[in-house]
């Protein structure tokens, strides 16, 4: 078994053969466990100690791998056992004990760092089922730009926000209010620690955990003060309004953060990766928030008042106090009301047209990427390329482009990456024999030879133009991968005429930008000689068995940029049967190249796969040189303005999709249980389940309808833009949900407890709990949203779309709370406990 380590294998039976070395592991039967009849899986692996504090690497496997595991080391112990990934043996740690579902690999003197972090990495990717190929598709460093536009705003703004909400606290709570921004600093401060420790990283997802975090945190320390002003108007003394204020607030503290933790565990579990960022900071500031508001604020007050710092009452502003509507009688106004922004939401959701404008983004829908490169002296930066691009599409009525997002590529400030949920596409038009077909058969036809080709035809259209005669279009631009399906197609019947791809984003690229593209000339590149590489021992030992050509070109050009070239030769359509191996450019000196290294002559080496295995067949070997000269000389011959355009796969999208879409049902499922254990009745899961699906829609509704007023004068002075429905937007509407149902439970909180042992509320009871908790209701939504509203405002159009929805969500939340979700809770219940 190949190894490429040469250290940790001392004692093991180790052998060279040209540059590699081999170690020689049991094939036994009793002394294996590979990957075979039975299906079984290593579930994860990650960093973690042994017991004398050193570093070690820990893994967990399902209860198939622990059965059978169990036996291999139980029958094993003391001796090494040989870790294999894709016949590579990467680490032979001793046996020390039988092990079952899981275990720790540990070294004698500690594993290095960076040593921890490649066997952890190498253990999970071993979950894929294929083999990744040695020679990547594309390498791609994505620059800092965008990142570094939002990142500047987004900091300033979260400043800001942070500060406006803790002067708000303070000028209405005063003192209270200082103490409770102590404790929303800490808990920024303990969360960004935590994440710290986990080496998490904040993605968008995990913003938007934050500022739900944010949020609850000041939410907790309202509910506080607010109980604490009740107990002081019935007359108790600061020290025991302080302590009947958190005994009272706590158990409506604790039912709005454990749904929300719960909604929250789910989503981790079953959602996304970007999904699952969000879920991690919920609940890691879910947890902080509650020591802090409940601990550490309870702390500095009993604190301050047994050294009699503070004495008399807690002084505070009272708004909103001695209010007395009758919710319960305008029922027929809300649900009305409700009724037809749902109805008028939907419909603006589901009647836009998705040809011209899509309401998703490109995690969904797929696109089109496009990479360009500008000449010297251009002096764009990664602002102007998108502006420009984004003018040009408006100007032109593509509202697709319109919305097309721009990233820097490396450093040089000159390569950028356009992305688009516009697609290229392939037309054809497929003619039968004799007429009788439909759409609806051809269709069928095509998807049968799809699954024979292994190919999707993205976007897939058919239309007749008459009995005999179909256009096909499709989003796919590999013309002749689509050739092949549609004759599959037709058979002996008809005939597929020659594809043509109508490039509607390179043609907008090459209109915009024009004259400042670098254009890829011909190299005219020669083949100067090609032999078979047998040396085991010199520079080229790691390519024994492969082949090595030199060639020549016309012209310098820059190795880096050549390179460039031969990768960019998987992404053309002509060349779909070139296959790839391990490759290396040198020098004439068989020296490695630096990108930076000017090269009208070079020597191209690669090895393949069976190469110094066997000796391949005189066919094997031809077609093997064949296949290399092609890729080198289609490499020095493109001629092209744009170095890359990439067409992207929807399908990846959909998956994302689904499962969003299962983790927010699960989760409000989830809800439904939890609610009707803590309330006695389903009836409040029920409530609370239809006040979020009534926030979800609307806001859903209200989002996709931006787009028909972006770019009138109203829209642009609310900064309203063309928003998507991407993973963003979802980590954004997870964050209404659980801030929707953390004012719903507060509401229905105080309703459990006015009601008594009754096991239904009278209208009189819950118009006198909403009455009561206005003012909590309202001071929170209205912290959170001034936190947010900053953050729409000054925190750059990276987070706008997110913000956009967050504000509206907790108007349209706050609303639902009182006007939805309390009067639920009195269908059903009989007319006389409503008239009671």
């Amino acid at each position: 078994i190949e190894t490429p380590y040469a250290a940790g294998w001392q004692g093991r039976i180790i052998g060279r053969f040209g540059d590699k070395l081999y170690v020689l592991a049991s094939d036994q039967e009793n002394e294996k466990m590979v990957r075979g009849a039975k299906a079984w899986k290593l579930k994860r692996a990650y960093p973690t100690q042994d017991r004398e504090g050193r570093r070690a690497i820990g893994f967990t496997f399902d209860d198939v791998a622990a059965n059978l595991f169990f036996k291999l080391t139980s029958a094993s112990i003391g001796k090494p056992l040989c870790i294999m990934l894709d016949n590579i043996a990467i680490s032979a740690p001793n046996i020390e004990s039988a092990i079952s579902s899981s275990g720790v690999i540990t070294s004698p003197k500690g594993f290095p760092q960076t040593e921890v972090e490649d066997m952890v990495n190498k253990l999970n990717a071993g979950s894929f089922p294929a083999r990744l190929s040695e020679v990547p598709i594309s390498e791609k460093t994505i620059g800092p730009a965008i990142g570094a536009d939002n990142r500047s705003q987004g900091i300033l703004s979260g400043e800001a926000a942070l500060i406006a909400v803790s002067v708000f606290m303070i000028a209405y709570y005063l003192f209270g209010g200082f103490i409770a921004d102590i404790a929303l600093v800490l808990n920024i401060l303990f969360l960004l620690a935590t994440m710290s420790v986990l080496r998490g990283t904040f993605t968008m997802g995990g913003i938007a955990g934050m500022v739900l975090t944010i949020g609850m945190s000041v939410d907790a320390n309202v509910l506080i003060f607010e109980r604490i002003r009740e107990e002081q108007k019935r007359g108790s003394s600061l020290r025991s309004a302080i302590a009947n204020g958190y005994a009272r607030a706590f158990r409506t503290i604790f039912d709005s953060n454990v749904t929300t933790f719960f909604t929250a565990a789910i989503l981790y579990l079953v959602a996304s990766e970007e999904i699952k960022g969000f879920a991690l900071v919920l609940m890691i500031g879910i947890a902080w928030s509650m020591f802090t508001a409940l601990f550490v604020t309870r702390l500095i007050f009993d604190f301050l008042t047994r050294k009699n710092l503070i004495t008399g009452q807690l002084k505070m502003l009272g708004l909103f106090g001695g209010i007395n509507i009758n919710w319960m009688k305008l029922r027929p106004v809300f649900l009305t009301f409700s009724g037809v922004l749902i109805i008028g939401g939907m419909i603006v959701f589901f009647t836009r047209d998705e040809k011209v404008n899509s309401k998703y983004d490109i995690e969904f829908t797929g696109g089109t990427s496009v990479q360009i490169d500008l000449k010297e002296g251009t002096g764009f930066d990664r602002g102007v390329v998108e502006k420009k691009f984004q003018d040009y599409a408006r100007s032109i009525n593509n509202t697709a482009m319109a919305a097309a997002k721009v990233y820097s590529i490396g450093q040089s400030g000159l390569q950028y990456e356009i992305t688009t949920t516009e697609t290229n596409s392939t037309t054809a038009t497929v003619t039968f024999s004799k007429p009788g077909q439909t759409v609806e058969a051809l269709t069928q036809r095509i998807h049968q030879a799809e699954d024979a080709n292994d190919f999707i035809l993205s976007k897939l259209v058919v239309t007749a133009k008459d009995a005999q005669t179909f256009n096909v279009s499709t989003s796919r631009v590999n013309a002749a991968m689509v050739k092949q399906i549609l004759s599959t197609a037709v058979g002996q019947d008809g005939t597929a005429s020659e594809p043509q791809v109508n490039e509607v984003v390179a043609d907008a690229v090459r209109n915009t930008f024009g004259d400042y593209l670098v254009v890829q000339k011909n190299l005219r590149p020669q083949v100067v000689s090609v032999e078979k590489i047998n040396d085991t021992t010199g520079e080229l030992a790691e390519f024994l068995g492969g082949i090595k050509i030199v060639c020549k070109l016309d012209q310098e050009i820059l190795a880096g940029e050549l390179l460039d070239r031969i990768r960019g030769i998987r992404f053309k359509p002509d060349m779909q049967d070139i296959k790839w191996y391990h490759y290396e450019l040198l020098s004439d000196n068989l020296a490695a190249l630096n990108p930076e290294d000017k090269i009208n002559q070079f020597v191209y080496v690669s090895s393949h796969p069976e190469a110094g295995y066997r000796e391949l067949s005189e066919t094997e070997w031809n077609n093997y040189i064949e296949n290399e000269k092609s890729k080198l000389l289609a490499a020095g011959s493109m001629e092209s303005t744009l170095s890359r355009v990439t067409q992207i796969d929807p399908s990846v999208g959909d998956e994302a999709k689904t499962r969003a879409i299962i983790a927010v049902v699960l989760s409000l499922l989830g809800i439904v249980g939890y609610i009707w254990f803590r309330f006695g009745t389903a009836r409040y899961g029920v409530a609370a389940i239809a006040s979020l699906i009534h926030d979800v829609l609307i806001t859903l509704g209200v989002v996709t309808g931006c787009t028909y007023i972006a770019n009138t004068v109203f829209g642009k002075t609310l900064l309203i833009e063309d928003f998507k429905i991407n993973l963003d937007m979802i980590a954004a509407i997870l964050t209404l949900i659980g801030y929707s149902l953390n004012d719903t439970i507060v509401v229905f909180d105080r309703i459990r407890e006015n009601r008594g042992k009754d096991a239904l509320p009278t209208a009189k009871i819950i118009n006198d709990s909403i009455n009561q908790t206005l003012s909590r209701t309202i001071l929170t939504s209205f912290t959170t949203f001034l936190a947010v509203f900053v953050m729409y405002t000054w925190g750059g159009s990276g987070f706008r779309g997110f913000n956009f929805a967050m504000l509206f969500g907790i108007l349209i939340g706050t609303y639902s709370s009182i006007a939805i979700a309390a009067p639920i809770l009195l269908l059903g219940g009989g007319k006389k406990k409503e008239t009671a």
